[in-house]
């Protein structure tokens, strides 16, 4: 097996390395020249590597200059350099000039932005939280603050990981110990072999992990989703031209897929794909992960039952139970297909007349009952599996590997039953039969913690957030509901705001009603908008000004949830200057 290393970012620290690349101009005035690529290795193994370099950005980083080399007429040299830290690699591209470039997947955030420059990210930037195998697998937060408590955590210092675990401190109220080491393919060693410890890791990382059957497993709450690691580069570099044509071609697409598949396989490539273009692991993308970890023990199982003389009929059981798991995941997987399949044909026949309309709509309903129906019919069985195991664990004599494997059997099955309990609560939201909460909320803060969530959307973008609020306003409504709606408000104040604008919050008192406003400078409403604003699957005539993804569901989603908690909602437009959104609950 010979080492291919995935690279990781830290903080910048000065270093006396000068990169100095040639120009682009001198390269198209002479038809040939030098670009050199400064890297820092990481301690990740991936089997059947060609050699230490041979990696993602390696071969990106070719792709890159045989472009330019047919697009151009011109020769070019690409120099690999290796440095002692990857903070030697920041600085060296920061001072550097001309053809010179960082790449060790670093990931993209404002404050790098603002000395460097970035190419289009080749990977989404997700980080998960995992633990010792020793630990459970946590099936509510409340359960994860117990689980990790007082526990020791692995990570690196001055890099996101590490903010990531004091951003999850802060959350959930609880106390650890952080132990650093030198890169992030040391945090998956010492966790595997450290009982009670845990961290943050990238998500390359952990599918690569899983696939080792390292002695890791991931907890399901809280990843964290950046804007994606990408290749740098000087901001005074002339490059900008000949980097900006390929990583926005589809070359450059095509390019990563190949690349990502070859070191990664074409599972870990398509979860990949598909987190890339979300804002967070959804339930489609937990379902295609969860079957890739469920394999991955699948195998580790079988193995374990061999080696138990005394367990022949354990083993079938348990091989059993493993198979009925899979399959009920890959059952969840395709109804979750099919639900999207359908509402994608729904959208796309929505022009052609009336009728049909009506018939996939009714379409659509029938879907959705069969969903709810196979939920609920999932229930009986897996409450045999639990109701089995059981029993197994209490009239057997089982070796401590039995014990440990039947251990397994129950996690995995409480997991299941709560991604079907989650399932079903999806359902009863779009239907209209979530039960809801009504009770008197702080609205300050309900804001403050909204503000909060889309403040980096907000600095990305240069958008100021600004809460005009009275103290101690209260409201009568749903938590859930409430939070969901003031998120959809500002987020959609933010995509469709240009830079440099402002995003206000305000809140009034109207008799018995209090009159919640969020106000933005974007383009404004036509009347065409005006016309479809509040349906479901529509596209306005405004574009999010950074190329944000619309699937057209949040304003429905705020007018559903507000008149489900007593209240009401309107709006105040004007072309070229902005529009206001406004929504009345009861004062609590």
């Amino acid at each position: 097996m010979i080492r291919l290393y995935i690279l990781i970012g830290f903080i910048l620290i000065p270093f006396v390395t000068l990169g100095s690349g040639d120009s682009w101009a001198k390269i198209l005035r002479e038809g040939k020249g030098t670009v050199e690529v400064y890297w820092y290795p990481n301690n990740v193994i991936i089997e059947n590597s060609l050699d230490i370099i041979d990696g993602i950005e390696h071969d990106l980083s070719l792709a890159f200059v045989d472009y330019l080399n047919k697009e151009y007429s011109v020769e070019i040299e690409l120099k690999w350099i290796k440095t002692q830290s990857f903070d030697e690699v920041m600085s060296t591209v920061r001072t550097g000039t001309g053809g010179t470039f960082g790449a060790s997947s670093i990931s993209i955030t404002p404050q790098r932005m603002k000395y460097l420059n970035f190419t289009e990210p080749y990977m989404a930037d997700v980080a998960v939280l995992i633990s010792n195998s020793e630990l459970p697998v946590a099936l509510t937060e409340e359960e994860l603050t117990s689980i990790l408590h007082n526990k020791t955590a692995i990570s690196i210092t001055n890099t996101t990981l590490v903010e990531s675990l004091e951003k999850l401190r802060v959350r959930l109220g609880i106390s650890f110990d952080i132990t650093y080491v030198k890169n992030s393919g040391d945090i998956i060693d010492i966790i595997s072999e450290t009982p009670g410890s845990f961290g943050y890791v990238d998500i390359a990382n952990f599918l690569v992990a899983i696939d080792n059957n390292t002695n890791v497993r991931r907890q399901f709450f809280h990843p964290v989703k950046l804007d994606g690691l990408a290749i740098i580069y000087p901001k005074n570099s002339d490059w900008t031209e000949p980097v900006n044509r390929y990583f926005k071609s589809g070359q450059f697409h095509r390019d990563k897929v190949r690349i990502i598949t070859k070191y990664l396989g074409s599972n870990a490539s398509e979860i990949i794909e598909r987190i890339s273009k979300s804002a967070e692991i959804g339930p489609l993308e937990e379902i295609v992960i969860s079957n890739r970890e469920k394999e991955s023990q699948y195998e580790r199982l079988i193995e374990a039952a061999k080696r138990d003389q005394n367990a022949e009929r354990l083993t079938i059981i348990l091989a059993s139970i493993i198979f009925i798991i899979i399959i009920i995941l890959a059952l969840l997987y395709f109804l979750y297909w099919i639900k999207s399949k359908t509402t994608q044909k729904l959208v796309s026949q929505q022009k052609i007349n009336e009728e049909a309309n009506k018939r996939l709509r009714e379409l659509n309903e029938e879907k959705n009952n069969l969903i709810q129906v196979l939920a609920h019919d999932l229930r009986s069985p897996l409450s045999n599996i639990l109701g089995g195991a059981q029993i197994i664990e209490s009239s057997e004599t089982l070796s401590d590997d039995g014990k440990k494997l039947l251990g397994f059997i129950l996690q995995s099955s409480e997991k299941m039953r709560a991604m079907i309990d989650k399932i079903l609560d999806v359902d009863a939201i779009e239907t209209g039969k979530h039960n809801l909460k009504i009770e008197s909320l702080s609205l300050n803060d309900i804001v403050a913690t909204v503000l909060k969530d889309n403040i980096s959307r907000a600095t990305s973008k240069k958008i100021k957030l600004i809460s005009r609020l009275e103290d101690s306003i209260k409201v009568k409504a749903d938590k859930v509901y409430l939070i969901q709606v003031m998120d959809n408000l500002v987020s959609n104040a933010i995509k469709y705001s240009t830079e440099g604008s402002n995003v206000e919050v305000a809140a009034v008192y109207d008799k018995s009603m209090v009159k919640v406003s969020v106000s933005d400078e974007g383009p404004g409403l036509t009347e065409e908008d005006k016309e479809k604003l509040f349906e479901k699957y529509q596209h306005l005539s405004a574009k999010p000004t950074q190329g944000e993804t619309s699937i057209g569901l949040g304003l429905s989603i705020v007018k559903i949830f507000t008149e489900r908690m007593g209240g009401e909602i309107s709006y105040e437009t004007e072309l070229g200057k902005g529009t206001t959104f406004c929504i009345s609950l009861n004062r609590g």
